[in-house]
C-alpha cells in the first residue's frame, strides 16, 4: 500500500519518470531517464546545499553510476555529467550554465511538482507519513 511506503521506497523504487532538463544549450535528459522523481529532486537539493558552502558538488542518483557535477563560480554555476566506461570516467559533451538564484527556485519548484505528480498518480499517497512531512516542512524532512 502506498500509504505505508518508506522514504527509501520512494527514492529507490517508486514513481519513476523521464526528467527533461535543459540548461542553455546543454540537454541532460539522457542522464535522467526512468529515475525516481524524489531521488532526482533530493539530488538537486543536495547540490544546492553543497554549493552554498563550496564550489563543487558531485552526486549520483541512488541507482545510477552517472555523476552530476555542479560547479559554482560567484553568481554563475555550471552543470556537467560524466559516466563510467571500462577505460574510466568520461564527461559528456553537454554543459549548462545557470544563475544560483534560478537554481534555488528550480529546486524548490521541483519538490512541489514532484509531490503534486505523485499525489495525482496515486491519491492515497496523500496519507503517506513521509510525503506528508516532506510537503509540510520541505527538504528538512529529507
Amino acid at each position: 500500500m502506498v500509504e505505508e511506503l518508506t522514504k527509501s521506497a520512494f527514492i529507490r523504487f517508486n514513481f519513476k519518470v523521464d526528467v527533461s532538463i535543459r540548461i542553455g544549450s546543454g540537454d541532460f535528459s539522457y542522464a535522467a531517464t526512468s529515475v525516481c522523481v524524489l531521488d532526482f529532486v533530493l539530488m538537486l537539493h543536495a547540490a544546492r546545499v553543497t554549493l552554498r558552502k563550496g564550489r563543487l558538488a558531485v552526486f549520483e542518483l541512488s541507482v545510477r553510476q552517472d555523476e552530476w557535477h555542479f560547479m559554482r563560480d560567484k553568481e554563475l554555476s555550471r552543470l556537467s555529467t560524466r559516466y563510467a566506461t571500462r577505460e574510466g570516467w568520461r564527461f559528456r559533451s553537454a554543459e549548462g550554465h545557470f544563475l544560483a538564484d534560478a537554481f534555488d527556485n528550480l529546486v524548490m519548484q521541483s519538490l512541489r511538482d514532484a509531490l503534486a505528480l505523485i499525489s495525482s498518480r496515486q491519491p492515497a499517497t496523500r496519507r503517506n507519513p513521509y510525503l506528508q512531512i516532506l510537503a509540510s516542512i520541505g527538504f528538512d524532512a529529507a
